[in-house]
């Protein structure tokens, strides 16, 4: 999957779950920055193209690495609220109903939550990719949730890489949860029913 669209699976993941009522609008944040995480280790390709393919969906795409991550994002949302010192600073540009957001006070919540919505949305990454991949002439790419500890490598293709149907999908999702902000988790509950639909019509099809 592309970068936005693990971001948006992990804010409509969190919507459906009702994260925000539980830990306010920056946990909704904080899934969408931990859904894209595991792809850090494509910053490989600044060095070389060898140290791309070699790490791409390895480094960071992996449970030891997911547990560490997770600590460090979770514990310093908890310790600092990053996130809502970041909207503030933005807050010049943004709509006044969004200003109020902003300048509320954070909502409390403890860091074991945190952890598990970090933890949560690297872990949905993985099976994202693992589904995502080939097509247009590249092979498939396995992912190594286990490694360092063990080399095997998982991947089922369901549809190639660069399939616009999930941005179509879930960027309809997005819009609309903005035209109907109060049936938040029945939209973002039915934007990802259809995205596993898709997904799994299109890997019958295959």
């Amino acid at each position: 999957m592309t970068t936005i669209e693990h971001a948006l699976v992990g804010m409509h993941g969190a919507l459906l779950l009702g994260v925000n009522t539980k830990a306010g609008w920056a946990a909704i944040t904080l899934a969408a920055v931990a859904s894209i995480l595991p792809d850090f280790d494509g910053l490989a390709l600044l060095v070389s193209v060898e140290q791309f393919d070699a790490g791409h969906r390895v480094w960071g795409h992996n449970l030891l690495v997911i547990v560490i991550t997770s600590l460090i994002l979770a514990g310093s949302q908890y310790r600092f609220h990053w996130i809502e010192r970041l909207a503030r600073r933005s807050s010049r540009i943004l709509l006044t109903e969004a200003q109020t957001r902003v300048n509320s006070p954070p909502v409390a919540a403890s860091f074991l939550f945190l952890f598990v919505i970090v933890a949560t949305c690297q872990i949905v990454h993985l099976f994202c990719d693992m589904v995502v991949s080939g097509g247009h002439g590249l092979s498939h790419w396995e992912v190594l949730p286990f490694w360092p500890f063990h080399n095997k490598g998982f991947v089922f293709p369901l549809i190639p890489w660069g399939d616009v149907g999930p941005t179509v999908i879930l960027m309809l999702g997005a819009i609309t949860l903005a035209k109907l902000p109060q049936l938040t988790k029945t939209i973002s509950g039915v934007t990802l029913l259809t995205l596993c639909s898709y997904l799994a019509a299109r890997g019958a099809m295959s």
